[in-house]
């Protein structure tokens, strides 16, 4: 009995559902997740770069008149 727990982790419509297979989703998911803060930490950059690179100044007829 404790074998067939350990050998299938519950039965789905689809089929039986190993424990192997609940690692491999969630190693699947771990890296999807990695992926997503990768690319958005590239977005960022990216923005900041650019931000920096074509920095506008502030005229200064504005301070002229105050």
């Amino acid at each position: 009995m404790l074998y067939n727990f350990l050998d299938t982790a519950f039965n789905s419509a689809l089929g039986p559902v190993d424990l192997e297979d609940i690692w491999k989703s969630l190693r699947l998911m771990l890296e999807g997740m990695v992926g997503i803060f990768v690319v958005m930490a590239l977005i960022f950059l990216v923005i900041f770069i650019l931000s920096r690179t074509f920095d506008r100044k502030k005229d200064d007829d504005t301070d002229k008149k105050e």
